[in-house]
C-alpha cells in the first residue's frame, strides 16, 4: 500500500517546535568583524544581492538566485554552492549539486569572495524568467528602512516559516502618528503575500489559501504559536540591524502585543481585472469565517518601474496600504474609467 504523503496541516500544534532563525553568537561575531565579515561586506555592497539568516546559516542570493550558504554554528566555518548556478537558467534543476568551500582562514574566504563575483558574472549573463524569489528581494530591500521616504512599513524578513506555513515576507507598521525613524520603536507586526504579476491568485499559492495558513498559525493554541513568531522575530529584527541589514536609523525595541496585520502586495497587477474578484472575496470571507479582524486585512499596490526586479521599486507610503472595503471601492472606480477610454 502506498504511503500517504503528509500535508502541511496533519501536524499536532501542541508539540510543535521549531529551530529559532538566528546566526549563533559565533557567525554574528564572525560576520560583523570577524573572518566572515568580507563575505558580509560583498553582499551588502550591491543592489540585487541578498543577505539572508536562517536557522544557524545564512544565505547569499543575487536576483532570487542563492550564489552562497555559509553552514557551522562556530568556526571552523564552511560554505556551500549549488553547481546549478553555472548553467544556464533553462538547465537548472531543482536537486542541489553541492560544492563544499572551507572558509576556516581569511585566505578561504578571500577565494570564495572571488567565487562570487564570478558567480554573479555568470547569474548578470543569464536570459529568462527570473525566479519568483527575485521579485520578493527586490521589493525587500527598497523597504528596508534606508530610505528618505516616509515609510509606512519596512519589511524585517522574507520566505518566513513557522508551522509548514511559509510567509512571503514580515514587516514593521508604523507606530500611528509617529514620524521618523521613531515610528518603528515598537511597530506592529505584520504578516504577508507579494504576489508580482504573473503568481497565481488561486489554488494552492493562491490567495485563500495563504490567508488560511496565517489563520491557523495565528490562532493556534490561543496565540501560543504567534507569541512565540513575535519574540524570535524580535530576536531576528535585532540582530538585522546588529549587522546592517536593516537600516541603523530605526530604533526598534520590540513588536507590540497588538494582533498582527495581514497584509497583501500587488506588483505590477491590474487592480481592474476581474481576475481578481473572487480570489479577494473568498480570501477576507476565509479570514471572517475564521474570527480575524477584517480591519486588519490590508492590500497595497506598487510598480516595479522596469520589465525586470529593480534594485529600487516602489517604497510602500501610508497612502499606498487599503483597507479591504476601500480596495474595493478602488478597484471599481478604475474599472469604470477604464471602460470609458
Amino acid at each position: 500500500m502506498a504511503k500517504i504523503r503528509s500535508t502541511r496541516r496533519e501536524f499536532d500544534w501542541r508539540t510543535y517546535t521549531k529551530p529559532v532563525r538566528l546566526l549563533t553568537a559565533a557567525q554574528e561575531s564572525a560576520f560583523v568583524d570577524g573572518l566572515l565579515s568580507p563575505l558580509l561586506e560583498w553582499a551588502s555592497g550591491r543592489d540585487s544581492v541578498r543577505f539572508e539568516i536562517r536557522a544557524r546559516q545564512a544565505a547569499i542570493y543575487d536576483r532570487g538566485t542563492m550564489l552562497l550558504r555559509i553552514r557551522g554554528a562556530e568556526a571552523p566555518f564552511v560554505g556551500e554552492i549549488d553547481a546549478n548556478v553555472r548553467l544556464p537558467r533553462h538547465q537548472r534543476t531543482g536537486a542541489e549539486r553541492l560544492e563544499l568551500w572551507p572558509l576556516s582562514s581569511p585566505d578561504e574566504v578571500s577565494v570564495a569572495v572571488k567565487e562570487l563575483d564570478s558567480l554573479k558574472a555568470v547569474n548578470d549573463e543569464q536570459t529568462g524568467d527570473l525566479p519568483e524569489r527575485a521579485w520578493l528581494h527586490a521589493f525587500a530591500s527598497a523597504n528596508d528602512g534606508g530610505t528618505d521616504a516616509e515609510p509606512a512599513y519596512t519589511v524585517a524578513e522574507t520566505e518566513y516559516q513557522y508551522g509548514r506555513r511559509r510567509f512571503d515576507f514580515v514587516a514593521m507598521r508604523r507606530a500611528e502618528g509617529v514620524s521618523g525613524p521613531g515610528g518603528f520603536t515598537t511597530p506592529r507586526l505584520v504578516f504577508g503575500q507579494f504576489k508580482s504579476h504573473g503568481r497565481p491568485l488561486s489554488g494552492s499559492s493562491g490567495l485563500e489559501a495563504h490567508a488560511a495558513d496565517f489563520a491557523d498559525f495565528a490562532t493556534a493554541l490561543g496565540g501560543a504559536h504567534l507569541t512565540a513568531a513575535r519574540l524570535e522575530l524580535d530576536e531576528l529584527v535585532r540582530q538585522k540591524l546588529r549587522l546592517g541589514l536593516l537600516s541603523r536609523d530605526i530604533p526598534f525595541r520590540h513588536f507590540t502585543d497588538d494582533r498582527p496585520e495581514y497584509l497583501v502586495v500587488f506588483s505590477d497587477y491590474d487592480l481592474a481585472t476581474p481576475a481578481l474578484d473572487a480570489p479577494l472575496a473568498e480570501m477576507h470571507d476565509k479570514l471572517v469565517a475564521r474570527h480575524f479582524q477584517p480591519e486588519l486585512l490590508r492590500m497595497a499596490r506598487i510598480d516595479s518601474g522596469t520589465a525586470a526586479p529593480s534594485p529600487h521599486p516602489a517604497v510602500i507610503e501610508a497612502g499606498d496600504v487599503f483597507g479591504y472595503r476601500e480596495f474595493k471601492r478602488i478597484r471599481k472606480q478604475l474599472r469604470a474609467q477604464s471602460a470609458t477610454e
